[in-house]
C-alpha cells in the first residue's frame, strides 16, 4: 500500500512474543509459514502485522513480507467508494479479489520466483503493479478485513475489536470519512466479518489479550 504510513507498536509485545513462542507448533504444510491477521475497519490489523513481522525478523532471523488485502481490491479506492456511493449492497467479500490473494500466497509459499501483485496508491487513486521476489523471504503475513477466509495461511489470528470500539482512532486517523455511508459499510462488514474469528487460531479481544481456542 501507498499512502499509509506503518509504524511499530510496543502495545502488541505481548502478542508477538505470544506468536513466536508458539511459531514451532504451529501446523504447516512443507512450505513457507504463512500468518494471517485479520479483523474489522481500524482494529489495528496493519500495525500488528507489521508488529508481528519485526518481532519474528528479531528473534529468529528470518525475513518476512507484508500482504495487503488492499491491495487486491478490484477497483481503486475512490473508485470503489463511488461504486458503494451508488449501491452500498456492493460492499463485502465480492469487491476484492480473494482468488488472485490466495493464488498469490500459495506461490510465494511453494513455488518461489518473481510475484507480480496489484499494489495500491491511496494519494493517486490507482492499482500499480509491484515485482517481489519470494525466494528473498522466509515467511509471510496477510492482513486485511476478510483474510480469514483464505485457505493458504497457515496460523490465523482475529481481532475482535469492531467498528465501534475503534470510531474514535478511525477519527484520528483521518483517512476515512466519518459520514452516514461509512458507517452504514462499517455496520454490513461488521456483519460479515464477526463470525470469521471463529475460523481463527488466536483471538485477540479490544483490551489486547491472547485468547486461545480450545
Amino acid at each position: 500500500m501507498i499512502g499509509d504510513n506503518i509504524s511499530y507498536h510496543p502495545e502488541y509485545k505481548q502478542i508477538t512474543d505470544f506468536v513466536v513462542k508458539n511459531l514451532e507448533f504451529i501446523e504447516k504444510s512443507n512450505s513457507k509459514l504463512c500468518i494471517s491477521v485479520g479483523g474489522e475497519s481500524g482494529c489495528g490489523k496493519t500495525s500488528l502485522a507489521n508488529s508481528l513481522k519485526i518481532d519474528i525478523e528479531k528473534a529468529i532471523g528470518l525475513k518476512g513480507f507484508i500482504f495487503h488485502l488492499d491491495d487486491y481490491f478490484k477497483l481503486p479506492p475512490a473508485d470503489n467508494h463511488n461504486a458503494r456511493l451508488k449501491d452500498n449492497s456492493l460492499v463485502g467479500m465480492n469487491e476484492v479479489n480473494l482468488e488472485l490473494l490466495d493464488l498469490h500466497l500459495v506461490q510465494f509459499k511453494e513455488k518461489g520466483g518473481i510475484l507480480n501483485k496489484p499494489l495500491v496508491d491511496y494519494p493517486q487513486n490507482k492499482i500499480l503493479n509491484e515485482q517481489i521476489s519470494c525466494n528473498e523471504y522466509d515467511f509471510c503475513i496477510v492482513e486485511g478485513t476478510y483474510v480469514s477466509v483464505l485457505k493458504a495461511p497457515d496460523y490465523r489470528i482475529f481481532i475482535e475489536t469492531t467498528y465501534l470500539d475503534t470510531r474514535k482512532l478511525r477519527v484520528e486517523r483521518g483517512r476515512d470519512l466519518i459520514n452516514s455511508l461509512n458507517e452504514r459499510v462499517l455496520e454490513i462488514e461488521h456483519q460479515i466479518i464477526k463470525s470469521q474469528c471463529e475460523l481463527a487460531n488466536v483471538i485477540i479481544d479490544n483490551k489486547l489479550n491472547v485468547i486461545t481456542k480450545k
